[in-house]
């Protein structure tokens, strides 16, 4: 007969394993025994998980049970388990889907949306009993990524304080009694270099300093231990055989569920997780997320994600800052230079993202498969990641608002905030298939996703499917399915793409131009020869082919809104349609709760959302102009500063990377506006070929 003790450690090894059935034999069979104390708690916490796991709702009077004890952590981790066992196992909150009508008073009169949250998902798809290696891969192209993003990263912050210092010296030229700032005439390279270096160097502790903003904090390996003792034998595991320093792990004491790692060598690497994240996910789940960010640490791709967040933080802040203090303020002529101070640091942040999107997409793959390498569970790695979503999602909602944290840190985060929007309209585990079955089959999906921060979620989650179906475990998701075959028109991709494939063929005739003026110097025609080697004529081509491919692109993807054409869009059916593209869309009607940054933080429409009865939907809306006219007219119906109120929009949905509505119209119950994209596409594209035009203009008279 075995001993109690091997009861114990045989039930602990096969729960951290995932087999709860021989799990609850073993942990009930020591249970049954006398022991000491301490034992007998370690069985009782294991019986609970277990139980949890199979759904046994003796998990419940356990919990209660625990909750009873002396330690303040054991009550807390039993508080934290019965809450989420007494969630699962309520009722489905419904509310009844009312349509939607023209007359104002239905906006104001709408019942308050219910929270709803994604669905508890396969609790009870497997995980390997012993590990297995995954086939090497070659990590050259991360290296190479790597390289490629620092240089373009190096290259655009040397040209934006170029351009910074030409500017501001060409304006103090024209202004009586100021002088040039002779240092900015130098050339900037070194002084770039230099600083870049000092920062890599102290990229942790700056990064520190950010983020205790946000209040962090150290996290202990015992209080880890009270989470996820599996996560902390894989840590202290991991870097016994790395032969690295203990890592520093560190906790912001916040509701929304993030994980994030960074540092410049990994004795120093910093791997912070949030309360939220804490509580919310199960104990191999946290695992899985740490071992992700694991990976981010032995691929060494964290160190120079790093260095840009360092650089991106800077400009964040003097956004956040400088909004929120211009939203204090009374006067209103301060209230517009703290706007336009704080909206070019937006743009600025937002341009210094661009050079390392692909290195922040890719190197998740890798991370994604390391991890699921060193747990073997990718379907505890899908939990997570879908749990992340649902946790962001609720977080929006609940602060009604997009929060500082989760936009400035974002290239860091597991997931982007605009995935979490998406899959908030997912009621059943079938609605996640649906959703993300465009993620993994559109045949342009890649195209779409260029310029996110994240890679697609459906095809993350696709990969780690697969991973499952070769252990020969069943998959978390169905999103392996031969059978479907989606379709896109190529005419139509080419006409989404128009003003892309326009730059293109304005290059192309640029060189045409040039290759003439070759022909014409050849031939000793003078009429030709001056267009060779004439860079105004590709310069000028360039706006000016961008601006016929917007004019062609125009009436397709804006068709147009009258009454009898707006229909209230089942939105599940549309995200479940693999093939569809952006233009693929059709006028409609919805109405719900516009969520949002407040005022001048909100200028660029960097934070609009719709809070409806089923869903959080993104705004696109043209309102930076419109703010300013609105400013100098003392309106104060600007649509940032109805955040909070309801409302009726009128616009077109649509599909890329993620879910979007573009706003044509919108009206409260005091109020309306037009966002009238229509009108700014086609100031845009008149503004480029006048640009374009007089480029050619100014190349042939000088």
């Amino acid at each position: 007969m075995a001993s109690p003790n091997s009861s114990v450690v045989a039930g602990l090894t096969a729960l951290n394993q995932g087999d709860y059935d021989k799990a609850i034999a073993q942990l009930e069979a020591a249970y049954q025994t006398p022991g000491d104390p301490a034992t007998l708690v370690k069985v009782q916490m294991g019986l609970v998980i277990a139980y949890k796991n199979v759904g046994d709702e003796r998990a419940i009077a356990l919990c209660e049970t625990l909750i009873q004890h002396h330690d303040p952590q054991i009550q807390a981790w039993a508080l934290r388990h019965l809450n989420e066992l007494k969630r699962s196992v309520e009722p489905k909150l419904t509310t009844e889907t009312q349509q939607n009508t023209d007359h104002l008073s239905n906006c104001t009169s709408t019942p308050a949306p219910v929270a709803h949250t994604l669905p508890l998902i396969g609790q009870r798809a497997k995980r390997l009993k012993k590990l297995q290696r995954l086939p090497k891969i070659n990590l050259l192209p991360l290296w190479l990524l790597q390289a490629g993003s620092a240089i373009a990263f190096f290259w655009l912050i040397r040209e934006l304080l170029r351009l910074f210092m030409r500017v501001t010296n060409d304006v103090l030229v024209n202004l009586p009694y100021l002088e040039p700032i002779q240092l900015f005439y130098r050339d900037p390279t070194q002084f770039v270099l230099v600083t870049l270096l000092l920062f890599v160097s102290f990229a942790p502790w700056l990064l520190d300093g950010f983020l205790r903003f946000d209040n962090l904090q150290p996290l202990s390996f015992d209080t880890l231990a009270t989470y996820s003792p599996e996560a902390c034998q894989l840590l202290k595991r991991y870097y016994q055989r790395q032969n690295w320093r203990s890592p520093q792990l560190k906790l912001l004491p916040i509701s929304v569920p993030l994980a994030l790692s960074y540092g410049n060598l990994p004795r120093n690497a910093r791997l912070v997780v949030t309360q939220g994240l804490l509580e919310q996910l199960a104990a191999n789940e946290i695992a899985t997320i740490y071992a992700t960010q694991l990976g981010h640490v032995t691929h060494k791709d964290f160190a120079v994600m790093s260095l840009i967040m360092v650089v991106t933080q800077l400009p964040y802040l003097v956004y956040s800052q400088v909004s929120r203090w211009g939203n204090k303020t009374s006067y209103s002529y301060l209230q517009l230079i703290a706007g336009v101070i704080a909206n070019i640091a937006y743009i600025v942040w937002y341009l210094l993202c661009l050079p390392v999107l692909w290195l922040s997409q890719v190197r998740i793959y890798y991370s994604d498969r390391l991890a699921a390498e060193m747990t073997g569970h990718p379907n505890g790695l899908t939990r997570a990641l879908l749990k992340i979503a649902q946790g962001i999602a609720t977080d929006i909602r609940q602060q009604e608002c997009t929060s500082w944290l989760l936009e400035s840190w974002q290239l860091l985060l597991p997931l982007d905030r605009t995935q979490a929007l998406t899959l908030s309209c997912c009621q059943t585990p079938t609605d996640l298939e649906s959703v993300l079955a465009w993620d993994c089959y559109n045949p342009y999906r890649y195209w779409f996703n260029l310029l996110q921060t994240h890679p697609l979620v459906g095809d993350r989650l696709q990969r780690l499917a697969q991973i499952a179906q070769n252990w020969r475990l069943e998959p978390e998701l169905a999103l392996l399915n031969p059978q479907i075959k989606a379709f896109t028109s190529r005419l139509t991709f080419l006409l989404q793409i128009a003003p892309f494939l326009g730059t293109i063929l304005g290059l192309m005739f640029g060189c045409l131009a040039w290759l003439i003026g070759g022909i014409g110097i050849w031939l000793r025609i003078p009429q030709l020869a001056w267009m060779y080697g004439d860079w105004s004529l590709i310069l000028g081509s360039l706006p000016i082919g961008f601006s016929l491919g917007t004019f062609i692109r125009l009436n397709a993807f804006f068709p147009d809104i009258k009454v009898s054409n707006l229909e209230s869009l089942d939105l599940g059916k549309f995200l479940a349609n693999p093939n569809t593209l952006p233009l693929d869309s059709k006028p409609t009607r919805t109405q719900g709760k516009l969520l949002g940054r407040y005022g001048i933080s909100n200028w660029l429409a960097q934070d609009l959302i719709l809070k409806s009865n089923t869903s959080l939907i993104r705004l696109h809306h043209q309102s930076l102009l419109i703010g300013i006219r609105q400013f100098f007219n003392n309106q104060a119906y600007a649509i940032e500063k109805l955040i909070g109120q309801d409302m009726i929009i009128i616009g077109w949905y649509r599909r890329g990377a993620a879910l979007w509505l573009d706003v044509d119209s919108w009206r409260t119950q005091s109020s309306i506006g037009r966002s009238s994209h229509q009108v700014w596409s086609t100031l845009l594209a008149c503004a480029t070929a006048i640009w374009g035009t007089y480029i050619i203009w100014q190349g042939n008279t000088t």
